[in-house]
């Protein structure tokens, strides 16, 4: 298994967590890392661009390191 992959941000749910989809249409939310700031404010910015998080699939629970 890789140790990160990417998948569609499509919100964020109350608790803060990326809600992400996979490329099977599965939808399942993800924690973010401590130094990762992400919030609504950035996933409104610019709606025409899709963004991807990259997620660290060797921590438990998996954790959004990045956000392209």
């Amino acid at each position: 298994m890789a140790k990160e992959i990417n998948q569609l941000i499509i919100g964020i749910s109350r608790e803060g967590d990326i809600i992400v989809k996979s490329a099977r249409g599965r939808m399942y939310s993800v924690k973010k890392a401590a130094d990762l700031k992400f919030g609504c404010e950035d996933l409104l910015k610019d709606t025409e661009k899709e963004l991807y998080a990259t997620i660290d699939t060797e921590s438990q629970p998996w954790e959004c390191i990045a956000i392209e």
